[in-house]
């Protein structure tokens, strides 16, 4: 049976909206990037045909070819997976890039970048869960990775982003949000420098999208709810 993308991405689109009501923001400011990493081009093109703009790619090569494939008017392509060092060179086509998790990056990022004349725009990755399976920083050097990044130039950086233990409950998983939320607002008060701003705070999939916007996320992440219609996370 063929899976009608377009009617799963107005349910996750209820499901955004009725969580942001809940949690006392409008549903429009919840920026929902489809994940559609493991879709094909004809399923993003329904969504783009049914007005959605978001997409978001895990590889940067598989990204490429589908921002080649895809046509569209104002599509936001972001790059959310691991980038290697070696795959710099190829993200300019990236609206925004969610997973800014090691110096090395950073440095590789910045040097390309003021090479070419471009400013890359990008979020944080923060292991906020301390799992040593995923990338990203520890929430304590947050602060002080984001100054010294902001000092590289090349680099807009715009918020943070997190994805946490795909095994951890319910209970656990809103813990892990709150923190990164709290760490997120913190951040917001401070006095950033010029190229650093909290403008997106960027977490939970499809499993668990709404604790995220609960817990204050303005940004998720949904693949498998849109493209297959189950809730289980990829991302």
């Amino acid at each position: 049976m063929k899976i009608d993308v377009a009617r799963n991405l107005l349910a996750v689109k209820q499901r955004v909206a009725k969580a942001a009501l809940a949690a006392g923001k409008a549903p429009e400011d919840i920026t929902l990037v489809a994940v559609s990493k493991l879709a094909s081009p004809d399923s993003v093109r329904a969504l783009v045909a049914a007005g959605h703009r978001d997409f978001g790619e895990n590889r940067v090569q598989d990204g490429l070819r589908k921002v080649a494939e895809v046509a569209g008017d104002n599509l936001r392509w972001h790059l959310i997976g691991r980038v290697q060092t070696n795959k710099v060179k190829y993200i300019s086509p990236f609206h925004l890039v969610h997973s800014l998790d090691r110096w090395e990056l950073a440095e590789k990022m910045s040097n390309y970048a003021l090479k070419m004349g471009i400013q890359f725009q990008c979020l944080l990755q923060v292991n906020v869960a301390a799992d040593p399976a995923k990338a990203g920083i520890s929430l304590d050097e947050a602060d002080d990775f984001l100054a010294a990044a902001a000092g590289l130039g090349g680099m807009s950086l715009r918020g943070l982003m997190t994805i946490t233990a795909l095994d951890a409950g319910e209970e656990q998983t809103r813990a892990w949000f709150e923190s990164l939320a709290a760490k997120f607002r913190a951040l917001s008060r401070q006095q950033l420098p010029e190229n650093v701003r909290m403008d997106w705070l960027s977490m939970g999939m499809s499993g668990d999208f709404e604790l995220a916007i609960a817990a204050g996320a303005n940004m998720v992440r949904v693949g498998s709810a849109i493209f297959t219609g189950e809730d289980g996370q990829y991302a």
